[in-house]
């Protein structure tokens, strides 16, 4: 159990600062200059999108690593072998989607709840970002 503490606190940690980080950037750099524009509204909702991809891929990351370490696995219909399997248990969970067609086993679940919790902050932290984005005005 000691091990999925560490590999959750440290995924979260890691999403956690570098999502805030690049969202604090952004501000920064929206109160500088001019912020008018559907460009700038289209380019800033794919950022944040991209972004969150990442760290859904560092939850896949951290549940391949937890699997490895021998704290659970993952059970489904079909077999989980590939890198891609863990990603897209990772995305579904990281959106608090959770469908239900693959589920992790043993420690895995406490990471899988973790990346859960996370990411319903994070993806709350980008709605509100984006509100703001699109009702700043411009001014002189």
């Amino acid at each position: 159990m000691i091990a999925a503490l560490i590999i959750a606190v440290s995924a979260f940690s890691l999403t956690a600062a570098l999502h805030l980080g690049v969202l604090h950037r952004l501000m920064l750099r929206f109160n500088k200059s001019d912020r008018n524009g559907a460009g700038v509204w289209i380019g800033s909702f794919l950022l944040v999108g991209a972004l969150h991809l990442i760290e859904a891929g560092i939850y896949g990351i951290a549940l391949k690593v937890g699997q490895v370490l021998g704290l659970g696995g993952f059970e489904s219909a079909g077999s989980i072998t590939s890198t891609m399997d863990s990603f897209y248990f990772a995305l579904v969970t990281y959106t608090s989607l959770g469908l239900g067609d693959i589920y992790p086993t043993g420690h895995l679940r406490f990471i899988a709840g973790v990346s859960s919790l996370n990411g319903f902050l994070l993806i709350s932290c980008s709605a509100a970002f984006l509100f703001r984005i699109i009702r700043i005005e411009k001014t002189d």
